[in-house]
């Protein structure tokens, strides 16, 4: 039994049947032609530049069981390598220096809540103000480093007669 309105099937058929009704346009010729390039050319590829369902099947079995094989032998030798990882790891010559990384990353972890903390404790009305003195300060010193530069460093005559 269906779930669906027999309105809404009786409309999909309706539907389907005026779409199935129309008729079938033509390709622009420009489009066409650009197709049918393009298969010529895709067909004068070699073989080896298609693709593998075009393969001679000389070539196509090797491939395929080669890959087949790849596959279970990467597995095998990442777990060996991960194996050989943790051997790695655990061996007491390179445990100390890992145990040494481990306790400064959490040093330093320790230290950013800290500073975060310490930056968020901060009101927003001294940090808007801290924004506005500093663009102010910057504006006056460019004001005097213009005005410094003009006293000590005159224009021409002739510059002044273009003016």
């Amino acid at each position: 039994m269906s779930s669906r309105d027999p309105s809404d099937e009786k409309l999909e058929r309706l539907v389907g049947q005026v779409l199935r009704d129309q008729p079938l346009r033509q390709a622009p010729p420009s489009l066409e032609g650009r197709v049918l390039r393009e298969l010529a050319a895709r067909a004068r590829l070699p073989w080896w530049r298609r693709g593998i369902a075009s393969w001679p099947v000389t070539v196509r079995i090797p491939v395929i069981v080669g890959c087949a094989v790849c596959v279970p032998l990467v597995w095998i030798l990442s777990l060996w390598l991960a194996g050989h990882l943790v051997a790695l790891a655990t061996h007491p010559g390179v445990a100390g220096p890992i145990a040494t990384l481990w306790d400064t990353g959490r040093t330093l972890a320790a230290l950013g809540a800290i500073a975060t903390h310490i930056i968020r404790s901060i009101p927003r009305v001294w940090v808007l103000g801290g924004v506005i003195a500093t663009a102010i300060f910057y504006a006056v010193l460019f004001g005097l480093v213009a005005a410094g530069y003009s006293l000590l460093c005159p224009r021409p005559a002739h510059s002044k007669a273009l003016t």
